[in-house]
């Protein structure tokens, strides 16, 4: 069951080529105060924009792109931005570690089980080997570079970790955090689409889909698993941020400044 959450009908941005675009904005915290609309967005991948997506996209007046993807993500499916030199388009020279997952899943042996373990492990990992992505993005956000955009390729994994990561700074609940993460799985089955599409990822169209779904998916556990390793290792999410990603509670509260009405 897909859950719902606030203002769900007025946060997914209709898109014709785009995926999973979304607006953060419109939650409420815990001290009664609402994420302000329109001032951050998440996203899957962009590189099917449309011309009328595009102008969309203008009359949001994003001024601001953090890019999660790879080298091999950006370079094989390139955003299509409309006017990308009046973007401020922020991505990291790296590698993912998706790759070992892809790997795993060519080996004959590997089933659905082990394939959602993979990913409860994954979604440990990723704060470490995303902090960079996210410390710009937090960054960012604090002087004001706004309407600002973040996305990876499903939006689910690395943004999903970033959106719940913000929205935990934000003092949003975490049950409505959670819920945010949920509302990936009504993309599920364009997003299997997309990943099967791209060429970095061809070797699942020989896997049996049933295996590699658990990849696709938006599943509680994952992002349950993401906020146990980070209170468990840093004491709260707060923490994490300041230690982790280097933004003092000064720049945290810049960034509540911007975002909280």
């Amino acid at each position: 069951m897909i859950e719902r959450v606030e203002g769900d009908s007025k946060r997914v941005v209709p898109m014709e080529g785009g995926h999973n675009f979304r607006d953060v904005g419109g939650y409420q915290t815990q001290g009664g105060a609402r994420v302000r609309w329109g001032r951050v967005f998440r996203s899957g991948s962009m590189a099917e924009l449309t011309p009328s997506d595009q102008d969309r996209f203008r009359q949001l007046g994003i001024r601001v792109v953090c890019d999660f993807r790879s080298n091999l993500e950006r370079s094989t499916r390139p955003s299509r931005l409309p006017e990308p030199e009046m973007v401020d388009l922020w991505a990291r020279d790296h590698e993912s570690s998706v790759g070992d997952l892809l790997k795993a899943l060519a080996n004959p042996g590997t089933t659905a089980a082990a394939v959602r373990a993979l990913m409860v492990a994954a979604y440990r990992h990723l704060p470490y080997e995303q902090a960079d992505s996210y410390r710009e993005l937090f960054q960012r956000i604090a002087a004001g570079r706004l309407p600002l955009v973040f996305h990876c390729s499903a939006g689910k994994d690395r943004t999903g970790i970033a959106a719940a990561v913000l929205l935990t700074v934000l003092g949003v609940p975490r049950d409505t955090v959670i819920s945010d993460y949920l509302l990936t799985e009504r993309f599920f089955e364009q997003g299997c689409r997309l990943v099967t599409a791209d060429p970095t990822s061809r070797s699942l169209l020989h896997v049996d889909p049933s295996i590699w779904e658990p990849m696709m998916r938006a599943e509680r556990v994952y992002i349950e698993a993401m906020f146990e390793t980070l209170e468990g290792s840093h004491g709260s999410v707060d923490n994490y941020v300041r230690d982790v990603l280097g933004i003092d509670a000064a720049t945290q509260l810049d960034v509540r400044r911007q975002l909280i009405d």
